[in-house]
């Protein structure tokens, strides 16, 4: 699957109660915040300050979802890109990072997809 795949996938808009934690160069992230969640990935917000870490091809290890319906084993992420980040060193608050599951077992894949696929039927979002 390429990536304007993962952007043809079904995309959950989800609330402040959606947050990912992973583990990055020895360093643990814990309750970022999501914007939207797909059976392949997400959009994640991090502190601009922290945005340097985060540049496309980077690998999230340890990656677990953070809300009570979504599967909780731990997948890995790889960056796909960023948005408010800039090399020059001007970023914003905030910037934000589009994540691609890599190595999802297949049990977490099966039902982070069921998940998606439900409340997309639902016509609602995820918050």
């Amino acid at each position: 699957m390429n990536s304007q795949d993962h952007r043809r996938e079904a995309r959950v808009v989800t609330g402040p109660e959606f947050t990912i934690s992973f583990s990055l160069n020895g360093y643990d992230f814990r309750e970022v915040r999501i914007m939207n969640l797909s059976a392949g990935g997400c959009f994640a917000l991090v502190p601009g300050r922290t945005a340097r870490f985060f540049l496309p091809g980077t690998t999230l290890d340890g990656l677990v979802l953070g809300h009570p319906d979504l599967p909780k084993q731990p997948i890995t992420a790889t960056v796909a890109y960023m948005l408010g980040y800039s090399a020059s060193g001007q970023t914003e608050e905030q910037v934000g990072m589009g994540l691609q599951f890599q190595d999802v077992p297949p049990a977490t894949s099966e039902a982070l997809a069921a998940w998606v696929e439900t409340v997309t039927a639902d016509g609602g979002s995820g918050a």
